[in-house]
């Protein structure tokens, strides 16, 4: 028999109490609010990041474009006499801030075997409104690999950059030291069959918040004289006196 009886906890079972409770809610409350902040902040970081990123991209994208084919654009006096099949041309139009460019350039790659096209081509700068978004403009670039009689048209164009806020081309005449605003080599008075020595483009885009960003670049043209081989003329050949 067992003299000492056990003895009894006269609170009852141990537990949590209320406050112990509420205190430990609010614990875990708050932990659960800074790993939230710490969350929401990060993915909005990384939101900002992606964006900018993004519209760099896209800018860095267009003037690796317009180098590249700007530096390879080009004139020829070769047209059929009888029936001509293509012309080429170098316009660049002033529009304010949303000028055009169009010219021929040695830029197209075939994509497809046995097809019939060089390296030659149609290319177009242009803002156009964006078929998506009701208000805003984007940079285009038009590429066609036919020479035709219609050098600002045809062809398939490829959005570049988007929300454009203007496109201002300059172009730098040598002869005369000064930029002009507006390059055409159809004109008769001006800038006939000559490209200019330098072409400065200005882009400006709007970023996330809407602020407008200006980038810029000024681009050479190494060819600028029209290529041209004098026809063949049958007969004896001319003698050289020494």
């Amino acid at each position: 028999m067992n003299r000492y009886p056990k003895k009894v906890n006269p609170i009852g079972p141990s537990g949590l109490t209320l406050i112990e409770v509420l205190v430990a809610v609010a614990v875990l409350s708050m932990v659960g609010i800074t790993i939230w902040t710490a969350t929401s902040q990060t993915t909005r970081t990384r939101t900002i990041i992606t964006d900018a990123h993004e519209r760099f991209h896209q800018v860095r994208t267009a003037f690796d474009y317009l180098s590249r084919d700007l530096t390879s654009a080009f004139l020829s006096k070769h047209r059929g006499t009888v029936e001509p099949t293509h012309d080429t041309v170098f316009i660049g139009q002033n529009s304010g801030d949303e000028d055009r460019l169009d010219f021929a350039a040695f830029t197209h790659e075939r994509r497809y075997f046995d097809v019939d096209e060089s390296d030659q081509c149609e290319i177009g700068y242009a803002i156009a409104e964006d078929p998506n978004v009701s208000g805003q403009k984007n940079l285009i670039r038009r590429e066609s690999p036919i020479l035709d009689l219609e050098p600002l048209e045809g062809g398939q164009s490829l959005i570049l950059v988007e929300d454009v806020v203007a496109f201002d081309v300059q172009y730098f005449d040598l002869p005369m030291n000064e930029w002009q605003d507006e390059w055409d080599t159809t004109e008769v008075s001006g800038e006939l069959d000559t490209l200019p020595h330098q072409v400065r483009i200005t882009l400006v885009v709007n970023d996330r918040r809407g602020e407008e960003v200006v980038y810029g670049t000024q681009i050479p043209i190494p060819m600028r004289t029209p290529i041209y081989r004098a026809p063949f003329v049958p007969g004896p050949p001319i003698p050289v006196n020494k």
